[in-house]
């Protein structure tokens, strides 16, 4: 545990037991963090909650060391703060604006699921891989710094992994997690040779496909690249198209 004045830092070693409520709106992806933070200690991540002085949880921060790579949770700046100094050389990712660090700006970008038509005329063929050392092999030349253990934690846990094969070799490769009507899109790849050939974009109404078949509500796919925080594209099922800069937790 370390703390400062008003903040108090937990680190966890079991998410179901320790991590209890976090407060509504502290990320756009709340429905995922406790996803989220299951799976980092499964792979040998570390995990982190910060209470105020009145014993609410006002922060998560979820590490990678082999990664060297970390995503702050929170809406409060000396949350931040005090979560960035614990792992002050590696690239942190965080919705909380903050002026004086160095940071790429990107977009959120929002699709409305239902109305997607499905007459998608698809050049390759897309399915979901479960070969663990096939997965492994293709994120060790596209995503080096990946940490492997994640790949099986993450099958474990039911996320799905989307790939294009040629030659009977995987070239292409998406992520999807689902967690209570919430799902995100992450880990997109294309070996260089093999882009602009279309195979993201049929990687892409795959998985609409499979997310419109699941006959249950799903209220949005998401993956989405911006400021200083989880590399995601957003597709919100009740909602219209848009594109918007971020920058404000």
């Amino acid at each position: 545990m370390t703390n400062s004045s008003s903040v108090q830092v937990y680190e966890l070693k079991s998410v179901d037991e320790q991590l209890g409520d976090l407060p509504k709106g502290l990320s756009f992806f709340d429905p995922i963090l406790h996803h989220e933070a299951k799976e980092a200690l499964e792979a040998e991540g570390e995990v982190y909650v910060s209470q105020s002085s009145d014993g609410h949880n006002n922060g998560l921060f979820i590490y990678d060391g082999y990664e060297t790579t970390g995503t702050i949770f929170t809406k409060s700046r000396e949350v931040f703060d005090h979560f960035y100094l614990l792992k002050p050389s590696s690239y942190i990712f965080s919705e909380c604006e903050v002026a004086e660090h160095p940071r790429e700006v990107w977009n959120i970008w929002q699709l409305d699921v239902d109305k997607v038509p499905l007459n998608h005329r698809f050049k390759h063929h897309v399915s979901m891989e479960y070969n663990v050392g096939e997965i492994e092999r293709f994120m060790a030349g596209a995503q080096p710094e990946t940490n492997r253990k994640w790949i099986s934690v993450a099958l474990k846990n039911g996320d799905k992994c989307f790939v294009v094969r040629i030659a009977n070799r995987i070239v292409g490769m998406a992520w999807m997690t689902i967690v209570d009507g919430l799902a995100r899109s992450h880990g997109l790849y294309v070996e260089p040779q093999f882009r602009r050939m279309g195979i993201m974009r049929d990687n892409l109404q795959a998985r609409l496909i499979y997310l419109k078949s699941r006959r249950m509500p799903i209220r949005s796919l998401v993956q989405f690249i911006e400021v200083l925080a989880i590399k995601l594209v957003l597709f919100q099922v009740r909602g219209r198209q848009s594109q918007y800069p971020l920058g404000k937790g």
